[in-house]
């Protein structure tokens, strides 16, 4: 195993077993423009917006955040197509990616060429965050060193120069790739290249069929093309989303994060987070590839 793997195992081992739940059983190259909402820390005060930063949206998050000071809440945005700054608002420490890293390992099979057939595993993956069919797409890709590296491989295409995601399972019961640790800002610049890679229309149209019981946050806003992530941390209940949400003039890559007490207090505070969007995106940089 290589030095870098290593470390990822010592950091996942430092994690304590949590139950399971529905997700895996189981983070700026460039400049943020701002962190304009409170930090959800009760002790923290609200930033002024930077210039260029879209005001109406970052006192909408702030609002939120305020109303929920036991949790710890970000949002961020892009244009599609685009490789600038990212918009932050709140408080983006990074997180376990938990399964929205299933939209680069279903990239990473479907470039694999390995003659399969993918398609059943992609969407069962990606449309209802099915773990057995996300697993499937780990060992086509040799699982270990192979399948981490194609994934990452994956991000690097996507503008994400920082992310490591484990070879080897770092916390018993959860996935190797779900405890990948994903900045807002890396996660947010990978969604906003994402339609403009190749091989990625398998995936983006997939991501626009999320069952119902998933839902939550972004998939409350008509047209978003969308993956959720959801799972305990020894630092509380993490649920959080990337997706390309139509804009006035081009699509936006939004993703945002939510950790609180449990996940139905979670996805009702991503539900707030998209509700913000929802209202601001006609006023926020849109873009294609």
């Amino acid at each position: 195993m290589t030095t870098r793997r290593l470390a990822a195992a010592a950091l996942g081992a430092a994690l304590l077993t949590l139950p399971a739940c529905s997700d895996d059983p189981a983070p700026a190259t460039g400049t943020t423009t701002s962190t304009t909402a409170t930090s959800s820390r009760p002790s923290a005060t609200p930033r002024p917006a930077a210039a260029g930063v879209d005001r109406d949206l970052a006192r909408s998050v702030a609002k939120v955040a305020r109303a929920h000071p036991e949790a710890d809440i970000a949002l961020a945005h892009a244009p599609v197509g685009a490789r600038g700054p990212v918009e932050v608002h709140g408080a983006p420490t990074t997180l376990v990616a938990w399964s929205t890293i299933k939209v680069p390992l279903a990239l990473a099979v479907i470039r694999s060429a390995d003659g399969g057939d993918w398609s059943g595993d992609v969407e069962r993956a990606l449309t209802a965050s099915d773990n057995a069919a996300a697993d499937s797409l780990w060992q086509r890709l040799g699982a270990g060193e192979a399948a981490a590296g194609a994934v990452e491989t994956q991000l690097r295409r996507g503008h994400d120069t920082r992310t490591e995601v484990p070879a080897e399972v770092t916390v018993p019961g959860y996935s190797a790739f779900g405890q990948s640790r994903w900045r807002l800002t890396d996660q947010t610049r990978f969604t906003a290249a994402l339609p403009c890679l190749a091989g990625s229309s398998s995936v983006t149209e997939a991501m626009g069929r999320v069952v119902d019981g998933q839902r939550w946050g972004l998939g409350t806003i008509p047209g978003a093309r969308f993956k959720g992530g959801w799972g305990s941390t020894p630092e509380g209940y993490v649920v959080r989303q990337l997706g390309i949400v139509p804009g006035a003039k081009g699509d936006l890559a939004v993703t945002l994060q939510v950790r609180t007490g449990t996940h139905e207090g979670g996805t009702a505070i991503a539900d707030e987070l998209a509700r913000s969007v929802r209202l601001h995106r006609g006023t926020l940089e849109a873009g294609r590839c």
